[in-house]
């Protein structure tokens, strides 16, 4: 039976690994701290370990086919803590995890691998003549680095793009992969206007686990008119087109909550609303359902987002949605039955809709309602099916 390495610190990916295990594809299943069907005994070690057990179990692959490492996670979160950037960080992390996966690395057929820590295992696959999947979480580097930067210098602020400092192993990791995995059509078009042939690429869009994110059965705790950002509250996620867009809107008796981890360099756009919303911070994933349940409608106008999962997780529960084209997402849904699509930076555009489902509240239920009912089909189910099916393809 051939055999993949999958390669991994994400641990949504645990469906890819659930996925080719079923398949008896899977070799090893190579990732970050995690808990494994057999160690029940881990949450008595203490909260982190017990949310371990509860947000990162790999309910149904056997432990002897997992490879973890514990390091890089460590080493990133302080240096976090010390004051360093994220992307200082995330730059350390990677090395650090690339490095050690392509070392426990055993010989496959294929090995596959998200963007940014599958370079030294892709170098070592390519002498063994081992085929080679780069796993792309994102839009193509350049079409990031590009529109990022042309935002910052409108804002005029100095910024890193994210990813910058280890681009240069994306692009190689691109360049050496037999096949390219994008989530979404839109994240797939960023590639082919690269100049990457459209055969290289496979189109795999991520779930949501519908048993988890469901609608509210009871009425909701405010009486407030909600509006929800989740995400990481930065340039990137368009956060200041949607502040801008709640302010013109001037809705009255409403409220709007950003729930998230503030980027350090936009904290200094962030302050010129005070007073316009309510920032929570970052919440545990346990707590993510409630927070779209407490909300009327989720927003997310982001500037280049190739398939965010907070929006399967607010469409699941049963909120229409505002979404601007550059999100990935913007594919799954009809433009005014689950929600409304907006062009990038169109402040009026949003504002208009956010007056919309505010003013028309028995159409905003009933494009959660439709969002819910859309979702259904595009859960991890589903992503596994597209992804046992791709193998199929090449292995058989």
């Amino acid at each position: 039976m051939p055999k993949v390495e999958l390669i991994s610190y994400l641990f949504h990916y645990y469906y890819l690994a659930l996925s080719l295990s079923r398949s008896g594809y899977l070799g090893h299943y190579i990732t970050g701290p995690c808990a494994t069907d057999d160690e029940a005994w881990i949450r008595r070690l203490g909260n982190t370990f017990e949310r371990l057990w509860i947000e990162r179990r790999l309910e149904g692959i056997p432990p002897h086919l997992v490879k973890r490492m514990w390091f890089p996670e460590i080493i990133q979160k302080g240096i976090k803590k010390c004051g360093g950037t994220g992307e200082q960080s995330d730059f350390v992390h990677n090395g650090l995890f690339a490095r050690k996966a392509a070392w426990m690395m055993e010989e496959c057929d294929v090995v596959h691998f998200i963007n940014g820590v599958g370079l030294e295992a892709a170098r070592k696959a390519k002498k063994n003549g081992t085929k080679i999947i780069c796993d792309m979480r994102q839009e193509h580097p350049q079409f990031q680095e590009e529109i990022l930067s042309e935002e910052a210098r409108k804002l005029g602020i100095a910024i890193t793009v994210p990813g910058s400092s280890y681009k240069h192993r994306v692009l190689e990791e691109i360049d050496l992969a037999d096949h390219i995995f994008c989530p979404s059509s839109h994240a797939k078009r960023t590639f082919t206007e690269q100049g990457i042939s459209k055969d290289k690429l496979v189109v795999c869009p991520y779930g949501v686990d519908t048993t988890t994110f469901v609608p509210r059965q009871n009425e909701k705790p405010s009486e407030k008119f909600t509006v929800l950002f989740l995400g990481s509250i930065c340039m990137r996620k368009g956060v200041h087109y949607l502040l801008d867009a709640y302010k013109k809107a001037e809705l009255k008796n409403a409220r709007l909550v950003l729930v998230g981890p503030v980027d350090p360099a936009f904290r200094p756009i962030l302050q010129k609303y005070d007073g316009l919303f309510e920032e929570v911070g970052q919440v545990p994933r346990s707590r993510l359902p409630l927070s779209y349940q407490r909300a009327d409608v989720f927003v997310l106008p982001s500037l280049c987002d190739a398939y965010p999962i907070a929006v399967l997780e607010a469409m699941s529960t049963g909120l229409p949605i505002i979404i601007s084209e550059n999100t990935g997402t913007s594919e799954i849904i009809k433009n005014g039955r689950e929600g409304f699509i907006v062009p990038i930076r169109d402040v009026q555009a949003i504002a208009e809709k956010l007056t919309f489902l505010f003013e028309n509240k028995t159409r905003c239920v009933s494009m959660g309602i439709a969002a819910a009912s859309t979702i259904k089909a595009l859960n991890w189910d589903n992503y596994q099916e597209v992804c046992a099916n791709f193998y199929k393809s090449i292995l058989q």
